[in-house]
């Protein structure tokens, strides 16, 4: 994993287009998209996975359905009484235990599951349509034990017309976002977040400067988000923002010399988040597959900035 510039012999950054976690959540907002211009918000993406992780296994319960769609536990209760109020899903008693209660899907979406998951897994093409199909096969795989830390489920089978979560990209994508979260918070904490990361990241590799719009644009940020991280960043002297000498409407973002003296100190532990996520893949011809395959789709046309 290249360094993207160096100070005092320390390392000041990793490279953005070359780091796992970033490639990955630019992966997911192009998943994201995909998903959103084929179902325009009749149904989300993890409310499919609730649907799919029950297929036709009606003796789950409210706990096991949200661990099996990769969600937690306040996610799945508001996805459970959505699909509920639209009829999707109804609890059941169990016979052997009164106290608890089972999830299944009622026959409303049983009849609408065959189109869903056609256009479900027109999703699933269109995310992995700038790679060539030789290359499909040993990403998926890669992309498999990443997601699921070296240990992916046993393929499995229903009798529903479902998406096999194990074996769906956009699943285990959003797993691989959740890997990469979970790292973040326990090498990194708080200190620092990974979007913050990516700004400095970008103007990193621009010691001239670069405007904002062009900063949130590379670092796949959204115009909100990239105006709350540059004032937090600004209020804690890591970037400066000065006008622009050739348009005297724009302003510059660079980074400070406070920053170059502070930065340093989080980036071996961001070098070990990206380390985590590469851990499952033993050999270098498996952590190649996975890296070229996210290069490829993080970089495709179709990847809208910050969605």
């Amino acid at each position: 994993m290249p360094d993207l510039a160096a100070t005092g012999g320390r390392t000041l950054l990793l490279a953005l287009e070359e780091t796992p976690g970033h490639l990955i959540r630019r992966v997911q907002q192009r998943h994201t998209q995909l998903w959103s211009r084929e179902f325009d918000g009749t149904i989300t993406g993890p409310q499919y996975a609730v649907i799919s992780a029950i297929g036709g296994d009606g003796g789950l319960d409210q706990r096991e359905v949200g661990r099996r769609a990769s969600l937690d536990k306040s996610s799945t209760a508001d996805i459970v009484a959505r699909l509920e109020e639209l009829s999707w899903l109804r609890f059941t008693k169990d016979p052997a235990d009164g106290r608890r209660k089972s999830l299944r899907l009622t026959p409303v979406a049983r009849t609408a599951l065959g189109e869903v998951t056609r256009r479900a897994g027109l999703v699933q093409e269109r995310l992995l349509a700038p790679l060539a199909p030789q290359a499909v096969p040993a990403f998926l795989a890669a992309l498999q034990l990443v997601a699921y830390d070296g240990a992916p489920p046993v393929a499995g089978s229903t009798e529903e017309e479902v998406l096999l979560l194990g074996s769906t990209p956009g699943h285990l994508i959003r797993r691989a976002q959740q890997r990469h979260t979970a790292a973040w918070g326990e090498e990194v904490g708080r200190a620092l977040t990974a979007p913050q990361y990516a700004v400095l990241s970008v103007l990193g590799a621009r010691p001239e400067g670069a405007d904002q719009s062009t900063v949130g644009e590379l670092a796949s940020l959204d115009k909100s988000s990239m105006t709350d991280i540059v004032a937090r960043l600004a209020k804690r002297g890591w970037i400066a923002r000065t006008r622009d000498p050739a348009d005297a409407r724009r302003r510059l973002l660079s980074l400070t010399d406070l920053v170059r003296d502070d930065l340093p100190e989080f980036t071996p532990a961001v070098r070990r988040v990206q380390e985590r996520l590469l851990r499952p893949l033993r050999s270098s011809a498996e952590r190649a597959a996975f890296l070229d395959g996210l290069k490829t789709l993080a970089f495709d046309d179709d990847v809208p900035p910050g969605a």
